[in-house]
């Protein structure tokens, strides 16, 4: 796994639990769940450039979709989950 590839699933792993934690109204986190989506988009759109891994496009066209989806709706969990998914997928054995 490339160090870039890492850095992108642990940010997308972080912002995932955070999502999770503002579904279930455990806690707000207000403009820095916002800075932290853009550091996942961008680490994850340096993850496809630099390792080339075709299922990180589901990823990317899943965090592009994000600002549209509006929170506590079922469209913005399930983005989540897809933009997962293309992570699974890129994971080499």
């Amino acid at each position: 796994m490339s160090p870039v590839f890492a850095v992108g699933f642990g940010l997308y792993l972080l912002n995932l639990g955070v999502g999770l934690a503002a579904q279930l109204r455990l806690a707000r986190f207000g403009v820095w769940h916002h800075l932290l989506y853009f550091a996942v988009f961008a680490s994850t759109a340096a993850a496809l450039f630099f390792t080339r891994e075709i299922g990180l496009i589901l990823t990317v066209v899943c965090l592009s979709a994000f600002p549209r989806a509006r929170p506590r709706t079922w469209i913005h969990p399930t983005l989540g989950v897809l933009g997962l998914v293309g992570y699974l997928l890129s994971l080499k054995p």
